[in-house]
């Protein structure tokens, strides 16, 4: 079934080693599809240069701090392996794939390897759960623009699943098990923060981080603490989405909280650091009593159940 065809599973991609830190940020703040710094296209990568020189160190401490360096290649391959044994259980047989948008493996020296192996065509599966222009539609431009150059067309993709049930389910089961060790807990979820302007642009990443929270709380039904959101990892002066999680876990000086992913599917630094080191010291500052955070979906069945369901859908 489809034998020259490829499922290609795209993600932002981090640093491996501490070595690669500063191209990485370099690629990241220098990628317009992904952050728009101020002032005219032309300047951007001169601007990224200077931004990563100045953030390199402070970034390599921190990837330190959790190993050395970015998991998210390594738990991204355990995704594809998870997904390549259920898709061959249905019957495909053709190639899965990584492709990132920072690091290694990049889509030019990807398609190429598929160029070697006979593909054909390639169906995209994303690994944001929400549709968002700066990161999937990031994605799918760099895609659209190369696989012609290669011969390769690209099928329709899954792109987005931010209420996909087996998501809903994954996430749900994962809050489900911490609430029952913090059982009056007030759940927030976190996701990434995104510049207001691109939603004023016509993004649909806010709404479909809301279509999310919906969905899982409709799964839980109510709990005695409650459910808040918040977002985390702004960069910049300009105007992000609100309200910060720093200004969600103020609200609950007091109480037990549990920080819910709610956008990112890997462990990565945003989760490792962010989430577990740097905003678990802000909470106990803040007088938060407990401060707990659900781990990501990573390999959970229900989600690769959610993957493959939308793969097979899709290459029928």
């Amino acid at each position: 079934m489809h034998a020259k065809t490829a499922i290609v599973m795209l993600n932002l991609g981090g640093p491996v080693t501490l070595s690669h830190v500063e191209p990485f940020l370099k690629t990241l703040f220098g990628d317009r599809d992904l952050i728009k710094l101020p002032g005219p296209a032309w300047f951007q990568p001169t601007y990224a240069w200077g931004i990563a020189k100045i953030r390199t160190k402070g970034a390599q401490k921190k990837y330190a701090e959790i190993g050395g360096g970015s998991p998210l290649l390594r738990e991204t391959a355990l995704q594809a392996s998870s997904l390549r044994t259920e898709l061959r259980s249905l019957g495909f047989e053709g190639p899965i794939k990584l492709i990132f948008r920072t690091s290694q493996p990049r889509a030019e020296s990807m398609l190429k390897v598929l160029k070697r192996e006979g593909i054909h065509q390639i169906l995209p599966l994303s690994l944001y759960p929400h549709d968002c222009k700066a990161t999937i539609g990031s994605s799918m431009r760099e895609l659209e623009q190369l696989a012609p150059k290669y011969g390769i067309s690209i099928l329709p993709g899954v792109l987005h699943y931010a209420d996909h049930p087996k998501y809903i389910t994954a996430l749900g089961q994962l809050i489900r098990d911490k609430l029952d060790e913090l059982p009056y807990a007030t759940v927030i979820f976190s996701a990434h923060s995104l510049p207001v302007n691109q939603i004023e642009n016509g993004d649909p990443y806010e709404d479909e981080i809301h279509k999310s929270v919906e969905a899982i709380k409709q799964f839980l039904g109510d709990i005695p603490g409650g459910y808040l959101l918040g977002y985390q990892s702004r960069v910049g002066p300009i105007r992000w989405l609100t309200p910060s999680l720093k200004t969600v876990l103020k609200d609950c000086r007091g109480r037990d909280v549990i920080i819910v992913p709610i956008s990112f599917v890997s462990e990565h630094i945003e989760t490792l650091h962010e989430l577990d080191i740097e905003y678990r010291e802000t909470a106990q500052k803040l007088g938060i009593r407990n401060y707990a955070r659900v781990q990501t979906v990573g390999i959970n069945s229900e989600f690769i159940h959610c993957l493959s369901q939308l793969v097979i859908q899709n290459l029928k």
